[in-house]
């Protein structure tokens, strides 16, 4: 296996970690090198994602009127027809866009948040020691991340919208 597409900050490594139960020990060294009050903007990702995964349900779930050509009930709350069990249709349309939505989420998260120069400065400079975590590797394993996610997560969400009753 090619090394340096198994080193820190690709996705290889990080599946590679995972299998070997070192992934949470390593990433709360990784964690302990943050020091600078910049790298509070990162919490701004979680309502980013919270907003896409949003609205890519929403898009699936009128995707459900599109493949049924149907009129959709615009300011319908699709979150009503969710009444009894959770079935298959329904989870595939809620869960299908997570993974690309929180990837892309962070993609542009921290590119907004390397725009800032100072907090560019002090992210670099936290990052000068541990190989792998700097900028340019994270957003390259991130937005592969994106890339090969977001055609399944499409396909799970059509099919759910599909099914849907």
């Amino acid at each position: 296996m090619n090394k340096k597409n198994d080193g820190p900050g690709t996705l290889r490594g990080a599946l590679r970690e995972m299998r070997e139960g070192t992934w949470l020990q390593n990433a709360q060294q990784r964690s302990t090198r943050r020091k600078s009050p910049w790298n509070l903007l990162l919490l701004l990702i979680f309502p980013l994602w919270l907003a896409v995964w949003w609205t890519l349900v929403e898009v699936g779930y009128m995707m459900h009127f599109v493949l049924h050509h149907e009129t959709a009930p615009w300011g319908s709350n699709w979150m009503q027809h969710l009444n009894g069990p959770l079935t298959l249709s329904q989870a595939l349309l809620i869960f299908a866009p997570v993974v690309p939505a929180l990837s892309g989420s962070m993609v542009i998260g921290n590119f907004a948040i390397y725009l800032i120069p100072l907090a560019r400065r002090a992210m670099d400079a936290e990052d000068r020691n541990y190989p792998g975590t700097d900028y340019a590797t994270a957003q390259k394993a991130l937005s592969r991340l994106t890339m090969y996610s977001a055609p399944v997560a499409l396909i799970l969400t059509l099919l759910g919208a599909w099914w849907l009753h």
